[in-house]
C-alpha cells in the first residue's frame, strides 16, 4: 500500500523541457482555488439563500391566509349566539332605519292610493264577518229563506248555474249557503213554454211544480222589469182577494242617457214595527211598479240601487271593488246599496263570479234570501 502511495506521489513531478523535475507547490494550488471558487460560491450561495427566503414568505403568507379562513369559517357556539341575539336590535336601529324611513312615505302614499281605490262596502262585510250566520240546522226552510234576514247578521251564499243535459236553452240555478259544508237552500228554473221570462222557485232541485207544496214563487220579468211572487193565485184566477199573489220584489234595468251604463233598481215592501207592508196587485201596472212611480206610497216601500262602476283608463274597462269572495270579472257583477241610507258605501247585497258558473252572494237586512235569490237571477236575464 505504502509502494502504492509513493508511486502516486512520483507521478505528481513534473518534467520540463530541460529534464529536471520540479515539485509542485499544493498550497498555492489551494490559495488560487480558493480565491477562484469562493467568489462563485458566495453567489450562489445568495440566489439559493434568496429564493429560499421567497419561498418561506410566500408559505408564511398561505398559512396566513389559511388561518384567517378558519377564524372567520370556525365560530364559537357563545359568540353565534349573542350576534343572533344581537342582531335583531342592531340591524332594526342603524341598519334598516335608512330603509324604513326611504319606505314609510312610498307606505303612505299607497294606502292613501288603496283607500281611495277600495270600496268602503267591503269593510262593512269585514266588521261583519265576526257574525256572518251560518246555521248547522235549519228547521222551516221557507220561512228562513222568506223572512228579512236580521240586522245585525250577514249570510254568505253560493249561486251555481247549471246548464247540463236539459237545463242547456233553459239553465237552473242552485243556491247553497257558502261554508265548508254547502247546505242546499233552494233552485229556480226557467220555464221552456212561456212567451215571457217565467222562472219557478222551489226548495228542492228538480221539481218546479207551481201547485207543489215545495214551491217558493215565480220570477216574471219582460222589458227589463222583473217581479218576484210569492205561491198566491195570479188576480186573473182568484176567487177570493186573500188568495192574491203577493209582489215581494221588483228589479227595473234602466239605460242611464249621461252615462251610457244600466242602472238597476230595487223595491222591495218596507218592514214597519216587524211587520212587512203587503202589496197584492189585480194588474201590471198596480203594486210595488205603481208606488215606485207615485209619492203616496213612498212610505210603504224601500228604494235601493246599484252602484255605478268606475272607468279604469288603464285597463279601458269599467270595474267595481269587491272583497276576495269575487274573483273574476263579469258584467253580472253588481254591488246593491240602500238610497236613503247617508252612508253610500254601505250595501245590502254583493253578488259576483268567483269560478266558472259560480257566483257568490252575500245578502244583508232588510233583504231576504228569497229576494236577494231574485235579484241575483235577474243578473242574467237583463240586456247589457
Amino acid at each position: 500500500m505504502q509502494n502504492k502511495q509513493e508511486q502516486n506521489d512520483s507521478e505528481i513531478l513534473s518534467q520540463n523541457d530541460d529534464g529536471n523535475g520540479e515539485i509542485i507547490n499544493f498550497d498555492q494550488f489551494d490559495d488560487d482555488e480558493q480565491e477562484i471558487i469562493i467568489p462563485f460560491d458566495n453567489s450562489k450561495q445568495q440566489q439559493i439563500q434568496q429564493n429560499f427566503g421567497d419561498q418561506f414568505q410566500v408559505q408564511k403568507q398561505q398559512r396566513d391566509e389559511e388561518q384567517v379562513i378558519q377564524d372567520i369559517v370556525q365560530f364559537k357556539q357563545d359568540d353565534e349566539q349573542d350576534n343572533i341575539a344581537n342582531f335583531g336590535s342592531m340591524h332594526r336601529d342603524e341598519d334598516f332605519q335608512s330603509w324604513k324611513d326611504e319606505n314609510k312615505q312610498n307606505d303612505q302614499n299607497e294606502q292613501v292610493q288603496q283607500t281611495n281605490q277600495i270600496d268602503a262596502m267591503t269593510e262593512r262585510q269585514e266588521q261583519q264577518g265576526q257574525i256572518i250566520y251560518q246555521p248547522d240546522i235549519i228547521y222551516d226552510m221557507k220561512e228562513f229563506l222568506q223572512k228579512p234576514i236580521d240586522q245585525q247578521h250577514l249570510i254568505q251564499l253560493t249561486l251555481v248555474k247549471d246548464k247540463s243535459g236539459t237545463n242547456k236553452f233553459h239553465p237552473k240555478f242552485l243556491l247553497y249557503l257558502s261554508g265548508q259544508q254547502k247546505i242546499f237552500l233552494c233552485s229556480a228554473k226557467r220555464q221552456a213554454f212561456s212567451q215571457q221570462i217565467h222562472y219557478v222557485l222551489s226548495i228542492l232541485q228538480d221539481k218546479f211544480d207551481r201547485k207543489h207544496k215545495s214551491c217558493l214563487g215565480k220570477i216574471k220579468g219582460s222589458g227589463g222589469v222583473f217581479k218576484l211572487f210569492d205561491t198566491g193565485d195570479n188576480p186573473k184566477d182568484a176567487k177570493f182577494l186573500d188568495k192574491v199573489r203577493k209582489e215581494l220584489c221588483l228589479i227595473n234595468f234602466q239605460n242611464s242617457k249621461q252615462t251610457g251604463q244600466i242602472r238597476q233598481s230595487v223595491i222591495i215592501p218596507k218592514i214597519k214595527d216587524g211587520q212587512v207592508c203587503e202589496f197584492k196587485p189585480l194588474n201590471d201596472t198596480d203594486g210595488l211598479l205603481k208606488a215606485y212611480y207615485s209619492l203616496q206610497y213612498k212610505d210603504q216601500i224601500m228604494h235601493f240601487m246599484n252602484k255605478n262602476p268606475i272607468y279604469n283608463k288603464e285597463k279601458m274597462k269599467y270595474q267595481l271593488q269587491f272583497n276576495d269572495r269575487v274573483t273574476m270579472p263579469s258584467v253580472k257583477n253588481c254591488i246593491i246599496y240602500d238610497i236613503s241610507c247617508t252612508d253610500k258605501n254601505k250595501f245590502v247585497l254583493q253578488f259576483g263570479k268567483c269560478a266558472k258558473k259560480t257566483y257568490s252572494v252575500d245578502i244583508c237586512h232588510p233583504f231576504s234570501i228569497l229576494q236577494g235569490f231574485a235579484i241575483c237571477i235577474s243578473q242574467f236575464e237583463k240586456k247589457n
